[in-house]
């Protein structure tokens, strides 16, 4: 079962599953117009009132307000007090590109993680925001949908196919239900299911979030209703809870944006009215509602970077783009996927235009103009730049700078031909629109990387498969009416006529050619892919490779850079060769160890260069043990965080024995020097002439609690490995009775401990005499702080909100001491009055964690009898 739910299994099957919904709603689309031709969809938009598309944009505005709202209030709920703007920015955004982008709670939370984590909001608070906005539209589409079933039944009956009496009663049930949680929110009441349990908000929240939920459905329907005809044989209430259906089923459908699945419902649910008028008001409302308001937050996107990269060299723009700047603080990292999604929405419009008749009449004007070769390269070369946008969308959503440059080439390009091949005036706008945005994020785009070797991951592969596929059906309805037996040929049995005719009428046979060759250059691309030679599996790294590591770690402040050199870890280099990853490989697994050591501006390059390598491998990527002020780093790179336990750091400006929080360390101090203990620190290097006898108390250590070694995450007894560290040595009289091996890092601002290993019979209180002793001697020679390393499942969020992890995690720390020392741990470590600062790890969600969980404890303890053994 563990095989069938991987990620090499779910990942493909959810691609398929998504081709075969966006295929079943083209098949409805199609037989609902199977008696209407493209001119009367052309006709049914240009017959749209410029009053219907004005009251339009302003329900868009007033619907975008709502969801403004649900961050307002949900953040006011959890106690986080920001910047109206900023919450207006984080939430517009958000929205924006999640209703282009589709899979709104994934999209929605990753822009809210980007942009309010810069403002110091917490993940878990982000993952209230996304529980607060899944659980109003839930409540919004409940009663809207309930109401329109109860009181316009008869209606919605027509318009569905039901029976009035079900369609009622299933209103009548839906009702119910939400009338009964209401009464439980009123009470405090919360839901519970076997160890899982809910809190539910006090119910001056959840009428908060129903107001807001039905106030957004009842706007964005409206720009739907403002566009469709006036005679609709529906009331608006009646449509209402008719539109709620199509946007639910679009989510749950997981095409992005719902795109096909929406259109062929609202058609369905529409049957006495006439469909190129249904379908002329879609395209409007698709516009409207999912275009301008992406193309408004890249430009938001845009001016606040190009705000914050003007104000480094001229006061005066900083002044004048001070409060863009400070709104839109956290736009670098939103950036990727907005203009992602905006450069697939390029390439989308012009394969459509490659697949579609020019307007009426400009075809003639420009054949005047333009010599017809000029014309035929153009719509072939138009639909070309189309795919190659949406295949390059991939590396916009990485950082790439290379894609952000074959971006602007592409929609410079494809303003041109917009007008060569038949005067789009309004694509070649829109496509140069696109290209400035971009020259104005520009300090977005900053990762070096390779832009044919991006990964398509299958969810990408099916976003452009159902771009193309749709162009292509398109290409067929526009011209089936006659247009390709007018030029002598008939589908299916004269395409290669079809394929050469050639003249200026000749349209259909253009927008064969285009289409073909993007359906040929997309199998070529996704061949070149699939039977790419894959790269070897990773090997240990090389005495060169350590040379280098070296010299980085030399420069680091980082003390976790000498696990480095404990002889099991591979290495990728930056670019540049001035950061790098250490890693391992462990099952189906590549597993980096923290965060990557080396300049933080070379981390983006160093940690995207190893998830490229993972997905080449067809590896999962984990980072372990990462520190929280990377974390937007590995939201970029599409990871889940999942909090792991705190790390017990001691300031050590302050550090002493004094007072009564640390009198327990100070008798256990007195007491060891009594019973003759003494204390030395070894530079590295100087404990060769004792390591035999380091070797008896590490062998004396392991026997008595019937342990193996631990790696990977820890140092193991290796004496060369030691010798490139500081120990610490506790003797009584000439026997050495513990030790401990240190981690410094370049700065003298961290040293790290390591192993800790003594006897049996060493003494009371050793161990707190040899940290005591080694951090007043640290602090003497003025290091910054000591690290007595992480405590494991320590401080994780035990909410109703919290993941399941952490509550399973919770679960273990509290009831798992017989597995592991987890409290007993925790304990020793706040003798000191440490810091403790959260650990997180960064890896592929959902069905893969287990399997990461996994490869984890095989890859540091040696397998489930090291985790057993301790």
């Amino acid at each position: 079962m563990a095989r069938w739910l991987s990620p090499r299994i779910l990942r493909p099957v959810a691609a398929i599953g998504m081709l075969a919904v966006f295929g079943l709603a083209l098949w409805v689309i199609q037989y609902e117009t199977r008696s209407m031709s493209f001119a009367d969809i052309r006709a049914a938009i240009a017959a749209v009132g410029i009053g219907d598309v004005v009251w339009a944009g302003v329900f868009t505005a007033l619907s975008f307000v709502a969801l403004i709202g649900f961050d307002a209030l949900a953040l006011r709920d959890a106690g986080v007090r920001l910047p109206a703007a900023r919450v207006a920015f984080a939430a517009f955004c958000a929205q924006a590109i999640a209703h282009t982008a589709g899979f709104a709670a994934v999209t929605g939370t990753s822009v809210r993680l980007r942009v309010y984590g810069n403002a110091g909001v917490s993940p878990a608070v982000v993952a209230r925001l996304m529980v607060f906005g899944a659980t109003a539209f839930a409540l919004g589409s409940a009663l809207t949908g309930g109401v329109a079933a109860v009181l316009e039944g008869r209606r919605v009956a027509v318009a569905t196919g039901l029976p009035v009496m079900a369609v009622q009663a299933l209103g009548v049930a839906i009702l119910a239900v939400l009338a009964a949680y209401m009464v439980a929110s009123a009470r405090g009441l919360a839901i519970s299911f076997r160890t899982w349990r809910l809190s539910l908000p006090r119910l001056s929240m959840t009428l908060g979030q129903t107001a807001l939920a039905v106030a957004d459905l009842v706007f964005a329907c409206a720009v739907l209703w403002m566009l469709l005809p006036a005679d609709l044989p529906l009331s608006f209430a009646a449509f209402l809870g008719l539109y709620a259906v199509a946007i639910v089923a679009g989510v749950i459908a997981h095409v992005p944006g719902g795109l096909g699945v929406f259109e062929g419902i609202v058609l369905l649910f529409l049957p006495g009215v006439p469909a190129p008028e249904v379908l002329g008001a879609l395209v409007v409302y698709r516009i409207i509602y999912n275009l301008l308001p992406l193309i408004l937050a890249a430009a938001l996107i845009a001016v606040a970077e190009a705000a914050r990269a003007a104000g480094r060299v001229a006061p005066a723009v900083r002044r004048a783009g001070a409060g863009v700047a400070r709104a839109g603080a956290g736009a670098a990292q939103v950036a990727p996927i907005a203009f992602a999604m905006l450069a697939m929405a390029c390439g989308a419009a012009l394969l459509i235009s490659a697949a579609t008749p020019a307007a009426d009449g400009r075809l003639a004007q420009l054949g005047q103009i333009l010599p017809l070769a000029v014309l035929e390269t153009s719509h072939l070369a138009s639909g070309i730049t189309g795919l190659l946008l949406l295949v390059i969308a991939r590396g916009l959503s990485r950082r790439v700078d290379a894609a952000w440059a074959a971006a602007v080439v592409l929609t410079v390009t494809g303003s041109v031909l917009s007008l060569l091949k038949g005067w789009d005036w309004e694509e070649a706008c829109l496509l140069a629109l696109v290209a400035g945005l971009l020259v104005l994020a520009r300090p977005a785009f900053h990762r070096h990387g390779s832009l044919l070797r991006q990964p398509m991951t299958p969810g990408w592969v099916a976003a452009v498969a159902i771009a193309v596929l749709g162009s292509t059906w398109l290409m067929w309805f526009s011209f089936r009416g006659g247009a390709l037996m007018a030029e002598g040929v008939a589908l299916g049995t004269g395409l290669s006529d079809a394929l050469w005719t050639v003249g200026l009428d000749a349209e259909a046979s253009r927008a064969l050619r285009a289409i073909v060759a993007v359906v040929v250059l997309g199998v070529v691309l996704l061949a070149t892919r699939f039977f790419a030679p894959a790269l070897p599996r990773p090997r240990p790294a090389d005495a060169a490779e350590l040379e280098q590591a070296a010299r980085i770690s030399g420069q680091s402040s980082s003390s976790m850079a000498q696990l480095a050199f404990t002889g099991d870890k591979s290495f990728i280099f930056s670019e540049c060769g001035d950061a790098f990853v250490m890693y391992a490989a462990s099952g189906r697994s590549l597993v980096a160890m923290g965060d990557p050591i080396g300049p933080r501006h070379a981390w983006a390059n160093v940690a995207w260069m190893f998830r490229e390598l993972c997905d080449t491998h067809g590896a999962l990527p984990v980072f372990y043990q990462v520190s929280a002020e990377a974390l937007p780093l590995y939201l970029d790179l599409g990871l889940r965080l999942v909090k792991l336990g705190e790390e017990a750091v001691v300031p050590l400006a302050g550090f002493n024995l004094e007072g009564k929080p640390r009198a327990e360390l100070r008798y256990a101090h007195r007491r060891a020097i009594k019973d003759g203990a003494s204390f030395e620190l070894l530079a590295p290097g100087a404990a060769a002439r004792i390591m035999p006898q380091l070797r008896e108390v590490s062998e004396a250590w392991m026997e008595e609690r019937q342990a193996r070694e631990k790696r990977f995450s820890l140092g193991r007894f290796d004496p060369d490995y030691l010798n490139r560290c500081p120990i610490a040595v506790a003797r009584v009289g000439d026997r050495i009775v513990a030790f401990a091996n240190l981690w410094p890092s370049a700065d003298r601002a961290e040293l790290t401990l390591d192993l800790m290993r003594h006897v049996p019979d060493a003494g009371y209180g050793i161990m707190d005499y040899l940290l005591v002793e080694t951090m007043l001697h640290a602090r003497d020679a003025g290091w910054q702080r000591f690290s007595l390393g992480m405590a494991p499942l320590a401080g994780l969020p035990d909410n109703p909100l919290a993941p399941a992890w952490s509550r399973i995690g919770t679960f273990i720390y509290q009831r798992g001491e017989g597995l592991y020392n987890f409290q007993g741990l925790r304990r020793f470590k706040q003798k000191f009055l440490p810091d403790w600062r959260p650990r997180f790890l960064a890896a592929p969600g959902g069905a893969a964690l287990p399997q990461v969980g996994l490869d984890l404890v095989a890859l540091i303890s040696g397998g489930i009898k090291g985790v057993i053994g301790r």
